[in-house]
Formats: structure tokens, sequence, C-alpha cells
């Protein structure tokens, strides 16, 4: 789904909110017929009505409905500049009110309060108007159904719980067993460098896996120098070498070219035990990855780099055995998922949602993020038919390559995101992958956007 097409949900709802807000008293300030706002909303209302369902037909690839929703997100882009410029309007309005001594000074200062003005907004709401009612005759004809579940505006209340720790389900033997690889001295005495690979699905815990192992205390006292690198998909040479140094030395040298700071890193790792963890690589050019190797040659006997990848070939490249972790068991699934949605290990106490939770851990086919997704999607749900809404939804059958289960389960939960989130998260597809975000920057980025109204702001602070 385009990240056009997921945004229109929220957009919606948050015209209606302007609308509500703003339209009425503008009408009446500029002398348009109150009528007119009013009914744009209600037509909005009407469109939000079968919005879902729309989704959803479009997702089955009916084109007719892709047309309409088309026309329904143009029309919407169109009223949000029409709202956005009664916004600044009422804005230099009050702060020119707050400053001014008399009314007639307003009404010379800001000439947008005449008659002319109020003739050209009304003949703009007017051809908007005329536009939602082109395509309320259109829904007719479609057959779109009202929703019949409402995504995202439960308010079961929480029953109350005890404590509970989450117990860890995958990556237990294989962290028992990698432990015990980077800090045995019997292995480590044998050889200068070892690669450990960790492989796996998607979503299964290699990065989770990674990060316990690497702030181990054993670990951290074990070894001299440590560094992390999200590697992602772009396997630059330079980039990476600069990362470590920069966390083996915590001196920056972005100026320098790849010889001098390979020159720089094998001096600091020279004669001592260091561990890389080499996070989310997919390079299958063994020519970088043996370049990005030369300076590790210096370190201590017992030195490691760990690497995390989904990608086999990878591991084939660095010659080295990998650590595989594996799909958690349907038991496993669960247990993760009924601890996230219910704060239990089991369904004992819910035996109402036991049969439907079964059925959506299944759906996780043994993704444990899948698991903490969905569960966190279902914490405040109750109903077991909010629960069967998630399972019978149309996002279970998009296309998607093998063990894609992760990526469905994501659009799963952002279709149940309150619309003002879910206009804050498809913004966030403007930063490249694993770009580390400021919150604070982000929070102000939304609020330049006009994301967040005032109560909004309370809640994402």
């Amino acid at each position: 789904m385009a990240i056009g097409e997921i945004f229109l949900s929220s957009l919606i709802q948050v015209l209606l909110d302007k609308l509500v807000s703003m339209g009425l008293d503008y009408a009446q300030r500029e002398g348009i017929s109150p009528t007119l706002p009013y009914k744009c909303e209600k037509m909005l209302e009407t469109i939000n009505e079968v919005l879902d369902d729309a989704e959803d037909k479009q997702l089955d690839g009916d084109h007719l409905v892709k047309r309409w929703l088309d026309n329904v997100r143009d029309l919407a882009y169109d009223l949000e500049d029409l709202l956005d410029e009664f916004e600044i309007e009422a804005a230099q309005a009050k702060s020119e009110a707050e400053s001014s001594t008399s009314r007639g000074q307003l009404k010379r200062k800001f000439p947008f309060f005449s008659r002319p003005h109020s003739l050209t907004s009304e003949t703009k709401l007017l051809e908007i108007a005329d536009r939602f009612e082109e395509i309320i005759k259109r829904k007719s004809l479609l057959s779109l159904r009202k929703n019949v579940v409402d995504r995202s505006q439960y308010t079961d209340e929480r029953l109350p719980s005890t404590s509970l720790s989450e117990t860890q389900f995958s990556g237990e033997k294989e962290e028992e067993q990698i432990l015990e690889l980077l800090t045995g001295e019997a292995e480590n005495g044998n050889t200068t460098l070892s690669i450990v690979p960790i492989v796996g699905m998607g979503g299964i815990g290699k990065t989770a896996l990674a990060q316990r192992l690497y702030n181990d205390a054993k670990v951290s006292s074990y070894f001299e120098k440590r560094a992390w690198v999200c590697v992602s998909d772009v396997f630059n040479v330079l980039d990476i070498t600069k990362t470590i140094l920069r966390s083996i030395t915590e001196v920056s040298d972005e100026g320098e070219d790849l010889n001098r700071l390979q020159v720089k890193l094998k001096d600091s790792l020279s004669g001592k035990k260091f561990l890389v963890v080499l996070d989310d690589v997919w390079n299958e050019n063994y020519g970088r990855w043996t370049t990005l190797l030369k300076p590790f040659e210096a370190g201590a006997k017992g030195s490691k780099i760990i690497i995390t990848t989904r990608n086999y070939t990878v591991v084939s490249i660095t010659g080295a055995s990998s650590y595989p972790l594996k799909e958690l068991s349907l038991n496993n699934c669960i247990s993760l998922l009924a601890f996230h949605a219910l704060k239990m290990k089991n369904f004992e106490r819910h035996r109402d949602l036991e049969t439907i939770g079964k059925k959506i851990a299944e759906k996780c086919k043994g993704s444990p993020l899948a698991a903490k997704v969905l569960g966190g999607l279902l914490r405040d749900k109750r109903n077991p038919d909010q629960w069967e809404a998630i399972l019978n939804s149309r996002m279970w059958d998009l296309p998607m390559g093998e063990n894609d289960e992760v990526i469905r389960v994501l659009k799963l939960s952002y279709v149940h995101l309150p619309s003002y989130l879910k206009r804050c998260f498809v913004y966030c597809a403007i930063f490249p992958k694993d770009y580390e975000i400021e919150r604070d920057e982000l929070v102000h980025l939304w609020i330049a956007e006009g994301f967040l109204m005032e109560e909004d702001q309370k809640i994402i602070s």
C-alpha cells in the first residue's frame, strides 16, 4: 500500500476536526452561509464511514474503488489547503486585534475582511461541496459498506495486573553458546579474530540477542575495546570504519580518507582484545568485506566480530559457522501474544479470547516481533469482536515475499492507530532507513506541519 493511500484515513479525521473547530466560526465572521461548512462536514463523515471498506476493496485490486479513493484524496487535499487559509487569516486577525486600538484600524490593515474576499471563499467552498456530492453519488454505486468495527476508538478499561517480566522466548540456547564462544579462554586462545554470524528472518530477535551479548557484564569486562555499527543495506566501508574508530577512540575524523582512517584504527586496536558488532548486514561483495577487515588483524587473540543478517550469502563470504535463530514455536508465540495483550502468560482468565488468540498467533509465523506488535495492538481490547476484526483483516491477504509477516503486522498496527498518530507516523517515511531521529526535533517538525493540535502535543510530550 502506498504512503498516499494509507495517509488518507488520518487526513479525513483531521479535516473533520478542523471543520468542527473553525469552519462555522469562520463562516460567521466572513458572512458566508453557515450551511456550507456544515454540509461539507456531514459529507466528509459519510465518506469516512465507508473508508475502511473502500481501502480493503482497494487491497483486493478493485480499480473503480481505487479511482474513487484517488478523487477523495485530491478533494481532501484541496479542502485542507482552504482550511489552512482560513486558519492563517484567523491567526492574523487575532494578532492584529490584540495590538489594534480600534476596529476601523483593523479593517483598513486587513482587506480580507471585505466582501470580495468572502465571495472568493464562498465560491471555493461551493466548488468543494459540489465535488463532495459527486463523490457521495459514486459511493452508492460502489456498494461500499459502513465500518463495522471502529479501528482506533476503543476505550476499554485495562484489567488490573501485577508486574510481570517478559519471558525470553527466542535465542536462549544460542545466547549461551555465543557467550561461551566470546569469553571462553580455550576457544579464544587458538585464533586472532573470529567472526560470529547470527542469522534469521526479520523480527526474529537477531539484534536483540546481539544487544544482550554486547551489554553482558562478562563481555564488557572481557574485551578492552567495543564498538557497535548499524550497517543496513548500504555497506560503505569508509562510513563503517569511521563509526568504529569513533567508538574506539572517542575522536571524530570526518575529513580523513579510508587509508588514513584504517591506519589509525589498526594502531588503536593493536594488541588489544576487541568486540565489534555489525548489525543488519546485507553486503555480498567479498572485496568490500576483506577491505573492511584489514585493520582488525592487529588485534589480540580472542577478538571477535558479531554480524547479524537475514542473508545466508553474507554468512558464506565470512567463512564462519552461523548461529541461526529459529522461529518461535506456536505455544511460545501464543504466550508472547498473551503477555503483551493481556499481561498474562496464557489465556486461562480470558477463555472467550483463547480460540481467536491462538489463530492470531498462527498468523505471526513464529516471529516474536509480530507477536509483540499484535499483542500491543490488542492490549486495550477485551471484546472478542475486536479480536475477530484483527484476525479477519484483508491485510493478511496482501501479496508479500517470503518471511514478510512482520510487514503485514506493522501495516495492520498502523491501520488501528488514532488519526493524529497516523499522520505523525507516515511523516517519518521521509527519513532514510536507520536514520537516528531526535525526539524533540521530530515533534517540532510535526507541529510545524500542523499535524498536532494542542491536546495532541500534550499526549506526545
